[in-house]
């Protein structure tokens, strides 16, 4: 049953409503890479969290600002007065800790336990991130507090998103620390906890954090693995020719006599470049590459889990691969993203006979920005999704909105069509970094 435009324009009014409930009491309350940069939100974000262009190429420089090249070696040397303690030492003026909290409310016409309209679902988050007299950047996600769960994750497979994490327990969700341009090579080191590079976005790169992609959340059986969830490894990332992004690494799963292996390798033509040089336009002779970017990605995984014992070892054991492809397409206001995922499990179930299972996923999103002064961000994303059980389907169209560039509002439709049936659900939800 399709939900009644009258309950979304409802919902959509309630969010706007409760927003100064939420929101910090002025607009510099700022999250810490901001803080740390003296810079806006919007430097490095379209709507919060998902990255523009220039705050891509600030993640792939190991959180330090691109054309920074020597400040990794200058020492005192223009420092400003006052703070050639923390240029000496190494340490950031400041500490770099920022907090992400949201609400979200969600109305399931077909809800199992009757509770159509569900308004308990909230979460904190601790973040850290910086970097050391640029040469190691770091970064950290801790859940702190989290109740509840979104309904729109439970439509298809387990699809973890980051608002709430599985379980709700206080969780380390990411901890590593990036040694860039390690020996005076271009390599970047990445050790510690951390998404593998895998898709071209991670998943808090989105303007719509649930449900998160299927092509890269989806699991197959008992398999705990998704292609965005993180894991302990090494990673070497690099930039090549400022265009050419490529990163491999390996994980160490526990239980497990061998370690997982993978790649990413991605291009980026048109538009700014990877190391946040922007293009030099001809105002007498424009090009549609000053408008354009068109950014091509493929990535692989191979990987092993199993079945723990009562010593800790896994057994029953799972081979299992993912090979995926993206796209990512900007003209102006207009992003289009394309992702597809496929995968074979040799025994997905930790069966004593293995059964092999073999999936796919797509994921297609339109976006497009009003922009200032209003910052508002309609959107509609089309799934699919056959983890080896049958065709899901999911159609979701949505808006978001940042009265502020810390605050951000959604509201979203999903309609599913499964096996089992189909289900409507609707979304709400409210967000604010400090």
């Amino acid at each position: 049953m399709f939900l009644k435009k009258q309950t979304a324009a409802v919902m959509f009014l309630l969010g706007i409503s409760c927003a100064p409930l939420l929101a910090p009491g002025t607009a510099n309350a700022i999250p810490a890479f901001s803080r740390q940069h003296k810079t806006e939100c919007s430097t490095c974000h379209t709507i919060y969290p998902e990255l523009n262009e220039f705050g891509d190429a600030f993640l792939k420089n190991g959180y330090v600002y691109p054309h920074k090249k020597e400040g990794a070696k200058g020492g005192a040397q223009g420092a400003e007065p006052g703070n050639e303690w923390s240029v000496i030492s190494g340490l950031p003026q400041q500490l770099p800790v920022s907090l992400t909290a949201s609400a979200d409310l969600a109305y399931d016409e077909d809800a199992a336990d009757g509770n159509k309209l569900d308004l308990s679902t909230r979460s904190i988050t601790l973040q850290a991130g910086g970097s050391f007299r640029d040469l190691f950047g770091f970064f950290a996600t801790y859940n702190l507090y989290s109740q509840g769960m979104q309904r729109a994750s439970s439509l298809l497979n387990p699809a973890n998103n980051t608002n709430v994490p599985p379980g709700n327990d206080p969780d380390l969700d990411e901890l590593f620390l990036v040694w860039r341009q390690a020996f005076g090579s271009p390599v970047n080191v990445k050790v510690g906890r951390f998404e593998p590079k895998l898709s071209m976005w991670k998943k808090s790169n989105r303007i719509l954090p649930v449900p998160s992609y299927a092509s890269t959340t989806y699991r197959v059986g008992l398999s705990p693995f998704s292609s965005d969830a993180t894991e302990d490894g090494v990673e070497l990332n690099a930039l090549l020719g400022n265009r050419l992004f490529v990163a491999a690494g390996v994980v160490d799963r526990n239980g497990q006599d061998r370690e997982d292996g993978y790649g990413h390798i991605s291009l980026k033509i048109g538009g700014t470049d990877l190391k946040g040089k922007e293009p030099e336009v001809d105002l007498e002779k424009d090009s549609v590459w000053d408008f354009l970017s068109v950014t091509l990605g493929g990535f692989g995984y191979w990987g092993q889990n199993g079945e723990f014992n009562a010593n800790g070892v896994a057994q029953n054991l799972n081979n299992f691969r993912r090979i995926g492809a993206e796209a990512d397409i900007l003209y102006q206001r207009l992003h289009l993203k394309g992702s597809g995922s496929f995968g074979r499990d040799s025994n997905p179930e930790f069966a004593s006979f293995d059964a092999v299972v073999d999936s796919k996923a797509y994921t297609l999103e339109g976006e497009y920005y009003l922009g200032a002064p209003v910052n508002l961000v309609p959107l509609f994303r089309y799934e699919y999704l056959n983890a080896g059980y049958g065709t899901i389907k999911r159609l979701t169209p949505a808006i978001a909105y940042s009265p502020l560039q810390n605050v951000r509002m959604s509201v979203e439709y999903t309609h599913s069509i499964a096996p089992e049936g189909t289900g409507n659900i609707a979304f709400a939800s409210i967000a604010f970094s400090l």
